[in-house]
């Protein structure tokens, strides 16, 4: 049973940050130290619960043991009474034997209550350990998955980051931009051009205005 109370208490006291440390899976193996941890509490709790039924073994003796004392004493009484001196001896001989077994028992139980005492004094602290060793566990757990969450969140920007990916959609944006500048640059050459065919045109028709004025006026010196 000591040897019991220590193995759990040693594994409650475990520094568990070292055990997760040389966990695959952390989750995994915490929640087996908790199991086998609980397991164990289990165990000395039946340790425990002889231990008390033992010191009830133990009152039931000296209850018993007090009526024999008792039932001798009277069993001596009566033999006197009816001057059986020899059955009176050899009732108060079983007398002062009940008597040293009452003493033995008693002495027992006084020592049993001891034990029984520190047990449960040891159950409860070890459940007190148990309970806070679970509270560390889940709060451990939380980190962890955590922890794992960020990683897998910064393994998959590095990632992102450092595929051509992005160059690709670098490369695709320059595209885009360069076919807007050639379609501003092809409108413009198209509005150079048909200004340039509008000034034409209104040379030409200028020169004509003048080569018809030019001729009205050549009538009219004819008819002078």
């Amino acid at each position: 049973m000591v040897k019991l109370f220590k193995r759990l208490k040693d594994l409650l006291e475990a520094n568990i940050t070292d055990l997760i440390n040389r966990a695959e899976d952390p989750e995994k193996m915490l929640n087996l130290y908790i199991e086998r941890a609980a397991e164990e509490l289990k165990e000395f709790n039946v340790q425990v619960n002889r231990a008390v039924a033992d010191e009830l073994t133990l009152r039931r003796k000296i209850e018993s043991t007090e009526k024999e004392i008792a039932s001798w004493a009277a069993q001596a009484k009566v033999a006197v009474q009816q001057g059986r001196d020899d059955l009176a001896r050899v009732a108060l001989e079983r007398k002062q034997e009940a008597q040293l077994n009452l003493e033995s028992y008693r002495a027992q139980l006084a020592e049993q209550q001891k034990v029984v005492a520190e047990l449960r004094e040891n159950y409860r602290l070890l459940e007190e350990k148990l309970r806070r060793a679970k509270e560390e566990r889940d709060q451990l757990v939380i980190r962890k998955r955590r922890a794992e969450a960020l990683k897998e969140a910064s393994e998959a920007v590095q990632q992102v980051a450092g595929t051509s990916a992005l160059a690709d959609f670098d490369r695709m944006r320059e595209k885009v931009e360069r076919l807007e500048a050639e379609a501003r640059a092809g409108t413009l050459s198209l509005g150079s051009s048909l200004e340039d065919e509008f000034a034409q045109l209104e040379k030409a028709a200028r020169q004509k205005s003048v080569e018809e004025e030019l001729a009205r006026l050549k009538e009219e010196l004819k008819k002078n």
